[in-house]
């Protein structure tokens, strides 16, 4: 993997691609802009980049096709990228990788960089109030229900895809539990800390920072429904801001 590393988290792109989903969409495709001018690299997908994505074998989700092309575009410019699989977009099957030539992780990422071994998770299931979502992770990851969803229609299968999502994420996005969220993702560093690893970024609960304890490090990775995250690693160095005071670095 190749410096500086460019995260996104949580961006939650719709297939109904109206004009306030267009606002969303330019705004990435101007942080794109900007990376490919420096032609060196990684973007890195922390998850639920798109709000649904189940791939079958003769189709796609509609609606994805200027994202699609932008990240197609990105690694034409020698920006490699690297996608972990959210609990929105866990079932890809080859798709993209194959149009455009990034990297699918159906577990978390880790790399090294400037002598820091760097862990980027997800981040579901990791509350413990979180039992029943992680016995319904195994369930809508196996192999038997990936069989059986594929009989369905997609019509059926988009719509009840939000059924199931939604089990978890009213409580997990939401900021009236940020201290429960914030006390049960750092005691999941501190493991990992412990693990031999510096620096944590954790997605899927939407919320942003980089908390420093002692030499480690734990990032949250923010979102892109309202405050358009953007975190930067280089050379040691962390950087966290929204899309336009990426746009402002020099």
């Amino acid at each position: 993997m190749n410096g500086p590393y460019y995260i996104v988290s949580d961006n939650h792109f719709s297939m109904n691609n109206d004009s306030k989903e267009a606002v969303r969409r330019e705004k990435l495709f101007k942080i794109f802009n900007k990376i490919k001018i420096k032609k060196k690299g990684s973007l890195i997908i922390g998850g639920d980049f798109f709000d649904y994505w189940f791939e079958y074998k003769n189709q796609i989700p509609s609606g994805y096709d200027s994202i699609l092309n932008a990240l197609k575009d990105l690694y034409n410019n020698n920006i490699k990228i690297y996608y972990i699989a959210g609990n929105h977009d866990f079932w890809d099957f080859g798709y993209l990788s194959n149009y455009t030539g990034l990297e699918f992780y159906k577990g978390d990422l880790e790399f090294n960089s400037s002598n820091k071994k760097i862990l980027i998770t997800h981040g579901d299931g990791i509350l413990k109030s979180d039992i029943g979502y992680r016995f319904m992770k195994n369930i809508i990851r196996s192999k038997v229900f990936i069989f059986l969803y594929n009989l369905f229609p997609a019509s059926f299968t988009c719509s009840l895809s939000k059924k199931i999502s939604k089990s978890s994420s009213d409580y997990n996005h939401n900021d009236k539990y940020k201290k429960i969220i914030f006390a049960d993702t750092l005691e999941y560093a501190k493991k990992k800390w412990k693990a031999g690893y510096d620096v944590v970024c954790i997605g899927h609960y939407h919320q942003t920072g980089i908390v420093k304890k002692d030499s480690n490090r734990i990032v949250y990775l923010g979102d892109w429904l309202s405050k358009y995250t953007v975190t930067c690693i280089d050379n040691g160095e962390i950087w966290q801001g929204d899309w336009q005071e990426f746009l402002n670095l020099s």
